[in-house]
Formats: structure tokens, C-alpha cells, sequence
């Protein structure tokens, strides 16, 4: 009797395994899944709530060039690199500077005195407010590439996309050293940086910040390149980075709020200093899909320049 009933229950069993196994099979035949559930909803990433977006766009100026290289602000004036030309135009769009380069600039920066520091792909020079060279340095090599320098009183830093390193620089433009990020710390690797979007920037306290875009952080260093603290967000949503990698530019406000531009789902947002959403500068429905992350300078007024690669315009963003 034991034996009959251990046989029927069994029997059952896998009767009832059968069914379950030609159910899902069936309900996951072409045409009849009910769709992946991890696919990523691209739509929901594009859409912003209107109520986030707190800057309008007020002016924009085309820039008659093939190949765009960083922007800067001279006090009122903008910079930009351009083909091989570093150019400066006033608030209204006028030119008002246009000198010939040696090579085509990737980045530049404005110091206090006005002098332009340009980047090369892996040199650097620096220029008076006329536009005359007072120095440059050697080459560093056929890896280097620069995408980002900025200046303060005692010490230059270049962010190399290349090397995956932070190089210093004397006022004078000597080299002093490098750093690419690593600590004690497990699982910290460094800079990781896939492709040749690496931004650094200066805040009003004098402090370093860099964009460490493979890891979706944001990243405080000691003059000697020691991590100080940062702070991550790997997230599609708006209070996030998306992607592989980013932010590819930021530069830094006067309340220390960054401002923060991505590539892939493009957008510009302000995060406040400890890494919250502040407010969105321009949302993804501004750029075109799958574009280049535009390059950003923000003035002490709170306006936000973006260079806009993939149109060739610089697209100026004010608070509403």
C-alpha cells in the first residue's frame, strides 16, 4: 500500500513538473515573451520632469571651425579652441582675438592674470591675453593625451585621457610629476578612463577635483595627489551618470555646486558639493541623441557656457 502511494505521488510530481516546463517554454517563444525586464528604458532616462530644469537658454553662437577644442572664460569674454586657432569673443558673439596655434588645442584655461594656457594632445603652451606665446613645454609623448588643464597661482594640472594620470606643471611650465589616482584602498584601481573624456577642475577653496568617469565619481586630491574623498553615482536616472563613463567635463561653481556634462544620453545638470542633484541646466531633448558631451564653463553668476561639438555652437544657459 506504502508502495502504490509513494508511486502515484511521485507520478504526480512530475506531472506537474512537465506542465510548469511546457508553460514557460511556450509563454517564452518569440512573439509571446512579455519583453526583457532589464532592458534599459531609454525613454523614461530622455524624459526629464520640467520641474527639475531651473536655466533657459538664452544665446548661442555658431563657430564657423571643423574641430572644436574646449572653452574658457576670460572674465566676460569667452575662449575657445578652434581648427588651429585660439579665439576669444566678447558677450555679444563679436571676435575680438584669433591667433594661429602650432597644433590643434584639445582644452585651455584662463589664469587670474589673464594669460591662456592652451592643451595640446601632449604638450602645452601658454599665452599672454594678446595672444603672444610666453612658454611652452616639450612634448610628453606619443601616449599622452590631454583633455583638461587648469591653473592656479603655484601649480598647473593636466588631465592625461591617454596615460590615465594627473600631471603637474610649474607656473613656469616645467614638469614636476604625476599621479594616476591609485590608494591602500581594495578595489580602488585608480583613474579608469575608457575613452578620451578626463576633466579636472579647480574649486573657489583652491582644491583639486577630478572626474574619474569608468567609476561615475567625482573625486577630491591633496596638490600631491593623495585622494582626499569623492563621491559616486553610477545611475541612468537624472541624479545620476549613465553609461560607461561618466561625467566627461565638469567644472565647479563658487558655492562649490559642479557642474556636470555627460556623453551617450546627453545632459547638463548642477550637483550640489556633496554630490545630490541640485537642479538640471539642459536635458537630454536639447542635444542630439547619442551625441558628444558639450564641454562646460560656468561664470560666478551661475551661467553656464556649453560648447556644443556636435552642432559647432556655443549654447550660453542662464538661470530662469
Amino acid at each position: 500500500m506504502k508502495k502504490t502511494f509513494i508511486y502515484v505521488f511521485l507520478s504526480l510530481v512530475v506531472i506537474i513538473i512537465l506542465v510548469l516546463v511546457v508553460k514557460d517554454f511556450s509563454s517564452n517563444r518569440p512573439g509571446r515573451m512579455s519583453g526583457n525586464p532589464y532592458k534599459l528604458d531609454v525613454d523614461e532616462i530622455m524624459a526629464v520632469d520640467p520641474e527639475l530644469i531651473s536655466y533657459r537658454e538664452t544665446r548661442n553662437y555658431d563657430i564657423d571651425a571643423d574641430k572644436l577644442g574646449g572653452i574658457a572664460l576670460s572674465g566676460e569674454n569667452i575662449c575657445i579652441g578652434a581648427d588651429d586657432y585660439l579665439q576669444m569673443i566678447d558677450p555679444e558673439g563679436k571676435q575680438i582675438m584669433k591667433i594661429k596655434l602650432p597644433h590643434s588645442p584639445e582644452c585651455l584655461t584662463v589664469s587670474e592674470q589673464g594669460n591662456i594656457l592652451v592643451g595640446f594632445r601632449n604638450g602645452l603652451a601658454l599665452y599672454s591675453p594678446e595672444g603672444e606665446e610666453i612658454w611652452k613645454t616639450d612634448t610628453m609623448g606619443e601616449r599622452a593625451v590631454f583633455t583638461a588643464v587648469r591653473m592656479t597661482s603655484s601649480v598647473i594640472y593636466v588631465a592625461d585621457a591617454g596615460q590615465r594620470a594627473v600631471h603637474r606643471y610649474g607656473p613656469d611650465g616645467s614638469y614636476i610629476d604625476s599621479f594616476e589616482g591609485k590608494t591602500q584602498i581594495e578595489g580602488n584601481y585608480g583613474f579608469i578612463v575608457p575613452s578620451p573624456y578626463f576633466d579636472l577642475a579647480i574649486a573657489p577653496d583652491g582644491e583639486l577635483w577630478v572626474a574619474n568617469p569608468g567609476k561615475h565619481s567625482i573625486e577630491n586630491y591633496t596638490g600631491e595627489g593623495k585622494l582626499r574623498a569623492y563621491w559616486e553615482n553610477m545611475n541612468p536616472t537624472i541624479d545620476g551618470f549613465s553609461g560607461c563613463c561618466n561625467p566627461a567635463h565638469i567644472d565647479i561653481m563658487t558655492d562649490g555646486s559642479f557642474v556636470t556634462s555627460e556623453k551617450g544620453v546627453v545632459r547638463i545638470k548642477i550637483h550640489k558639493p556633496s554630490g545630490e542633484l541640485a537642479t538640471v541646466v539642459a536635458a537630454p531633448d536639447k542635444f542630439l541623441v547619442d551625441g558628444e558631451a558639450p564641454d562646460v564653463a560656468v561664470h560666478e553668476d551661475g551661467t553656464v557656457y556649453a560648447l556644443d561639438y556636435d552642432r559647432k555652437t556655443i549654447r550660453i544657459f542662464e538661470p530662469k
